[in-house]
């Protein structure tokens, strides 16, 4: 459960935490974002709103997840397992954090169809021998 911060105070928080990680100044993320260090500060204080397009930007500068720097998860980078695809065009992670929205009851019947088609799996490998 998150902490009684706003999204916006979220994000900035971890904004300045991945700036200062990497040794660079307000100054210096402001020109990867074609903006000026006062806009730039106003991102890290939560006094004004960060663009989509700045968000993402930032996200590829630093290499982390877009859920770390909206405070969703506490680690800044998703361990490669999870960026494996899963099918189509849908990772283990994008099934995770779909699995992860559902409710209790939805989560318990997923486990239950799970461990039937394990079962089902397992008798079709049977009947190969």
């Amino acid at each position: 459960m998150r902490s009684s911060k706003n999204d916006m105070e979220i994000v900035g928080e971890r904004l300045r935490i991945l700036r200062e990680r990497e040794g660079k100044t307000q100054e210096d993320i402001s020109k990867v974002l074609c903006t000026t260090q006062q806009i730039y500060s106003r991102y890290e204080t939560a006094k004004t709103d960060l663009p989509l397009q700045h968000f993402c930007t930032l996200v590829r500068y630093y290499n982390v997840s877009s859920d770390y720097i909206m405070g969703n998860v506490t680690f800044p980078k998703i361990p490669p397992e999870l960026s494996e695809p899963l099918i189509q065009n849908i990772t283990i992670g994008d099934f995770i954090c779909r699995i992860n929205s559902f409710n209790s009851r939805s989560k318990k019947m997923l486990v239950d169809y799970v461990n039937y088609l394990t079962y089902q799996e397992k008798m079709d490998r049977k009947e190969k021998k």
